[in-house]
């Protein structure tokens, strides 16, 4: 591969950046992922509940969400039927990020509006892709 060749390459994953919410209420783990996501080249803003999740959602714009089920004000579940709710929202990617993986979990977070469902610890191989755009 040439230099200009890799160069190339790098320049489309700047143009492709994404405004990314993670609302998950364990603030390490949230800013943690929240570093993750700036240093792939995207836009993040970490919050630690449902309440602030609303409140910056319509002045955010996120491409996608990244939210934790097991909220202490809300839990996932309704903040993301009520984030879809909002006006200008509709295109946004909602990604469950929680430790329940069981099956009756996964259904019930697709049936309430999540688009995926990602099991923790993140696997970046896992998360990037849905941050991209892709599935």
């Amino acid at each position: 591969m040439t230099a200009h060749q890799v160069s190339s390459s790098r320049a489309p994953a700047q143009a492709l950046s994404r405004r990314v919410l993670v609302v998950e209420d364990n603030a390490d783990a949230g800013e943690l992922l929240g570093a993750f996501i700036s240093r792939a080249g995207h836009i993040a803003r970490v919050v630690n509940c449902a309440r602030d999740a609303l409140a910056i959602a319509d002045a955010l714009r996120p491409d996608v969400a990244l939210i934790d089920i097991g909220l202490p004000d809300m839990n996932g579940y309704e903040l993301v039927r009520s984030l879809r709710a909002l006006p200008g929202l509709e295109r946004c990617r909602y990604v469950a990020v929680t430790g329940h993986k069981s099956q009756s979990a996964i259904a019930r977070g697709i049936s309430a509006g999540f688009e995926a469902y990602l099991t923790k610890p993140v696997n970046p191989e896992d998360l990037l892709p849905l941050i991209r755009g892709g599935s």
